[in-house]
């Protein structure tokens, strides 16, 4: 019986030919996509990593300022980790740039494409695309740095994978940067000659060996100090000039400060010397006062003794007293009054005035160590700031790492602890100085004016008693020495007794004489000395504030020789086309899912039919005891080889040069890769071959199960579940409108299948338009959003911003998407930048974003963002106030002054400038320059790279399309041959048929699609930023409605192909159907 059954196969096969062949078409179209998308990717990650493996790819690289020693070389390779130089220069040959390095021994290896390897002098290798594109071949000479060499081999290193002239770059460009090798003879001999045009870089490649990690590494290389004599950057040296000249003007400065505060505080101790002796003076002066007055009042019987607490009291009582004493005794009651009230303020002052000297000679002091402390650390600070030196140049570095305080960070913390210490200690002092200044300053007009009535009271007093004894003399402050000699000489009129006491009198003038003049000078001075004690003051502060504002900048700054440090997972240069064609195999594996479940569909499809059209003869063959094993046996046959015959031929031609060699093409083209091998992935030859047939199996096997639990009766009568088609009532429409919808709803089934069928052929197209799209937008975006012309990336920014350029301040932070880590730049914008109109908000913690961050990481306005700094280890949480229309760039914009306070830079600084034209920047202060037309190239690449998926996914998603849209609609016309062969015998014509059974399936296609077109789009949509998720664009996936209305019109017009194709089936529809099948 299995015999018999095999032979129908054949007899099958050869009746629905074109159905079966459909169906092979159909897979080997569906494993073509699948084995030559991820098949190329897959031979271009292969042959990169085996690249990687045989030209011992670098584990990281980093850059210093000054080269290593060889005991820092040593300290490394202790610790297992292998170094090799990777220094480099730049030349200029022609319009292009050529980056030189010596030929390398241990890691980054070149791989030959074309040629041989350098066997003498004056020879090169080059990179294979600039040669390419530059017109070099093996034998040609290039002229480098004035030296002719020839050149002796093409190829790639993997350290380049990507060519990029910097790691900023976003894009190669072949034409106008490429890499050279040379001896290393030739290296030492262009580096003497001095001709490149930047001076060379000192990189160094790693090996770890599992010996160290990439943070372990990095953590030691910060910890090597720069030797200041080694380094060859001009720009950087001039860095360091200013720096120098700023610190010596401080030093000086200090220096001055403590010469002065010196003198001053020796002037003034020189002074303090005085103060008891003046106290003793003012003391006894008052004291004689008292005596005198008490004397004067015994003479005049007056009982009354004046103390120096009390003779206020005393006085004023005795005055209080109407007839005891005559109006001329209460007058001189009065007057020795106001001159004891006179001589006690002036004894007061004179304390206070002591007080005062005495407290401005200890600021002086305090002011001293102070200053003395400040120039004492000078010399610390110094060389602490010799190893600042190579730190002030990381503002200006991109993706530096940043440590704790090292040695030299702390020798300069403790530096400047104490030189802010005594500045301090200057500052307390000279407060106290200013204190004691401003007293004896506020004291020295009433001690003056003491001095000055105490002699007039003097001089009074003597006329009056030279009065009461009838000689006649006037005495002033001018002649009171002459006279008092002319009146106590010897022949002088007056008694001895008074003689006597007019030369004592005389004595006391001239001390109390000499004593004003003196409190004159003395005051004098010290005003002087107050003044200048306020400027010094002034001085001292501002030293404070600039010795506080030098803590807050140079704290910020590591103190090592590392100028970069970048693993190999974080250099874009390194496996760039790895993550390239990532998109590829990822669009690929989608693909393969979704045409996996369009295979299982079309044959359950097909399956069901088989079943249906054959049921009579498998109720007959029940009746004749075949069993359900051996039916189900022989309906897997034909499907079964029909798909894994189909899987073979789509692996074939999957694997041949028009499928994994042309995806693979673009990569190989673009990127510099090592010479590709054909690679067969074990995993993608098992899923061609095994998946369809294994498909096929289980579908049959499920469906086949089912129909075969009917009875051998039901079977053979082709017995079907009854439909309530009749009981819908469908209005007053036409009799074919009618016919043509209840035709639809009885082979409800088999529209499900054509508008299923369809849906999953949109998604696969949708793979390639987005892709499409996506590129499209982001070169249309790139071109409308760069506004300005040229862009400058600063390594050393100038005091001045150039003229006719606009200053910006630009970070890179990260944000994690997808696994992959994403480079979002901020951007700081001034007021008047014209090239952005974005209004930026003032504050620290509110940004502006792209819109194309917004659709990259799916985030609003009202969001927070986190952003992480992967140098400083820190994270940065900014809410979002705006979205800016801009797709082409990751970019979030904020003030610049909240920026810079932000990043803690100066209020200055500035390491990006935008200009409309080209500026007259030396390079050597630049990392990179951008302009609107290489922006504009860069962006075309994308579109370029991507174009083969998207005519492969779009090509064969029309095919598909056609195919399974033939096979289902050929499957409803085969269920359909009862009646249409029936409507042949009641004199229906062609035509009439075609409007009755096919135009109906119009309507299918025509609404199908219209619900289909955006279902696909938008189910799309959701998958695939998963395929670009390693690329640092927006996601601007926009259909125009040009587009929509473009598919939508494909759509028809393929129907209507297949419409045309399938009238011809109606002619072969046998009459003899009306007479099978009924009772």
């Amino acid at each position: 019986m299995q015999r018999i059954l095999s032979r129908r196969v054949w007899r099958e096969l050869k009746a629905n030919f074109f159905r079966y062949l459909a169906l092979f078409a159909l897979i080997v179209m569906g494993m073509y996509i699948i084995v030559a998308m991820v098949g190329g990717a897959e031979m271009v990650i292969q042959n990169v990593e085996r690249g990687h493996e045989e030209n011992c790819l670098e584990d990281g690289q980093f850059s210093v300022f000054v080269p290593l020693n060889e005991a820092e070389i040593t300290r490394i390779e202790e610790k297992g980790v292998t170094l090799e130089k990777a220094f480099f220069m730049d030349y200029s040959v022609g319009e292009s740039t050529v980056r030189i390095f010596a030929n390398r021994e241990k890691m980054n290896l070149f791989s030959l494409s074309k040629g041989r390897l350098l066997e003498k002098e004056n020879e090169i290798l080059l990179e294979q695309h600039y040669a390419a594109a530059n017109g070099l071949d093996i034998g040609s000479v290039i002229t480098v740095g004035g030296r002719e060499f020839r050149v002796a081999g093409l190829g790639s290193t993997p350290d380049y994978d990507a060519v990029y002239a910097n790691m900023s770059d976003s894009s190669v460009d072949s034409e106008q940067f490429g890499t050279g090798f040379v001896l290393q003879s030739d290296y030492e001999q262009m580096r003497r000659e001095g001709k490149s045009f930047k001076a060379e870089e000192y990189c160094y490649s790693y090996h770890l060996n599992d010996c160290m990690t990439n943070e372990e590494l990095k953590e030691l290389l910060q910890s090597f100090e720069l030797d200041r004599s080694q380094v060859t950057d001009t720009y950087f040296l001039e860095m360091l000039d200013e720096i120098e000249e700023t610190k010596t003007d401080i030093k000086e400065g200090i220096e001055e400060l403590l010469d002065g505060s010196e003198e001053l505080s020796d002037g003034l101790f020189e002074i303090a010397e005085n103060n008891e002796d003046l106290r003793d003076a003012a003391d006894s002066l008052f004291e004689a006062m008292l005596e005198e007055a008490n004397k004067g009042f015994e003479d005049a019987g007056i009982k009354v003794v004046l103390t120096e607490g009390e003779f206020e009291a005393q006085i004023d009582k005795m005055l209080a007293n109407p007839g005891a004493y005559s109006e001329k005794t209460k007058q001189d009651l009065r007057d020795t009054k106001e001159s004891l009230q006179g001589i006690r303020d002036f004894k007061d002052g004179i304390t206070e005035y002591t007080d005062g000297v005495h407290e401005a000679s200890r600021g002086s002091a305090d002011l001293c160590v102070g200053l003395t402390e400040i120039t004492k650390n000078n010399k610390t600070l110094n060389n602490s700031m010799e190893a600042l030196y190579n730190a002030i140049l990381l503002q200006y570095q991109q993706g530096l790492a940043t440590q704790e305080q090292l040695v030299a960070v702390g020798t300069l913390k403790e530096a400047v602890k104490a030189y802010t210490a005594g500045v301090s200690e200057a500052s307390t002092g000279s407060q106290h100085l200013t204190h004691g200044m401003s007293v004896l300053y506020t004291a020295g007009d009433p001690i003056k004016e003491g001095t000055d009535e105490l002699f007039d009271g003097m001089i009074e007093m003597v006329n009056e008693q030279l009065s009461e004894s009838e000689i006649e003399a006037n005495i002033t402050a001018e002649n009171f020495e002459s006279e008092l000699n002319r009146l106590t000489g010897a022949n002088s009129p007056v008694d001895a007794k008074l003689r006597e006491s007019l030369a004592d009198t005389k004595e006391m003038l001239l001390d109390l004489k000499d004593f004003k003049e003196g409190i004159e000078e003395y005051t004098d001075a010290v005003q002087e000395a107050a003044d200048g004690s306020l400027e010094l003051v002034d001085g001292v502060k501002e030293l404070q504030e600039e010795a506080d504002e030098m803590l807050d900048e140079y704290f910020t700054f590591d103190i090592d020789n590392l100028t970069a440090f970048v693993a190999q997972e974080d250099n874009p240069r390194v496996g760039a086309s790895i993550d390239d064609v990532m998109i590829n195999k990822l669009a690929g594996m989608v693909a393969g899912v979704i045409i996996m479940i369009l295979f299982t569909y079309v044959i359950s499809v097909f399956v069901v039919h088989s079943i249906e059209q054959e049921s009579s003869v498998i109720g007959a063959l029940y009746a004749l005891g075949v069993k359900r094993k051996q039916l189900l046996l022989h309906y897997l046959v034909l499907p079964v080889v029909i798909t894994f015959l189909g899987g073979i031929a789509g692996c074939i031609v999957g694997f041949s040069p028009v499928g994994v060699e042309s995806q693979a093409q673009e990569a190989v083209a673009y990127f510099s890769l090592p010479v590709m091998k054909s690679v067969y992935p074990l995993y993608l030859i098992v899923y061609g071959l095994v998946m369809p047939p294994l498909a096929a199996v289980v579908v049959n096997v499920l469906v086949i199960s089912k129909k075969l639990k009917r009875t051998a009766l039901s079977l053979m009568r082709g017995e079907e579940k009854a439909k309530k088609i009749k009981e819908m009532n469908l209005g007053k429409m036409s009799f074919i409108r009618r016919f043509q919808i209840r035709q639809i709803l009885r082979e409800m089934r088999s529209a499900a299948a054509v508008v299923g069928g369809m849906f999953i052929c949109l998604l696969v197209l949708m793979i390639g338009v987005n892709c499409y799209v996506l590129c499209e937008n982001f070169r249309a975006a790139t071109v409308r959003d760069t506004t300005y012309e040229y862009m400058y990336f600063y390594k050393y920014p100038t005091e001045e911003v150039p003229v006719g350029g606009t200053e910006g301040y630009v970070e890179s932070l990260k944000k994690e998407d997808f696994g992959y880590q994403m480079e979002v730049a901020i951007l700081g914008l001034t007021e008047d930048n014209s090239y952005f109109d974005v209004q930026v908000s003032g504050k620290q913690n509110e940004i502006v974003i792209s819109s194309a961050v917004a659709t990259k990481f799916g985030v609003a306005v009202g969001e927070k963002l986190v952003l992480t700094d992967d140098v400083n280890d820190r994270d940065y949480a900014f809410t979002i106030v705006d979205v800016y229309p801009h797709n082409s760039s990751l970019y979030a914009f904020m003030d610049i002054e909240a920026m810079r306070e932000l990043f803690e830079q100066e209020d200055d600084y500035y390491n990006v400038v935008f200009a409309d034209e080209a500026l007259d920047i030396e390079s050597g202060r630049l990392y990179a320059t951008t302009s609107r037309e290489k922006v504009a190239e860069a962006s075309e690449i994308f579109v370029e790279m991507m174009w083969p998926m998207i005519i492969m996914m779009s090509s064969m998603s029309a095919i598909i399309f056609m195919v399974v849209m033939y096979l289902m609609m050929k499957v409803m016309i085969d269920r359909a041959a009862f009646p249409i062969a029936l409507m042949k015998v009641f004199g229906y014509r062609k035509g009439e048929i075609k409007k009755l059974y096919l135009d109906g399936n119009f309507l299918v296609v025509a609404v199908g699609a219209l619900i289909c077109l955006p279902l696909s789009k938008l189910v799309m949509d959701g998958i695939y930023p998963y395929f670009v998720s390693n690329v640092a664009i927006g996601m601007d996936l926009a259909f125009s409605w040009q587009l929509y209305v473009g598919i939508y019109a494909a759509i028809i017009v393929l129907y209507l192909v297949i419409n045309w194709l399938l009238v011809g089936r109606l002619k072969k529809v046998n009459l003899a159907e009306v007479l099978k099948n009924r009772e």
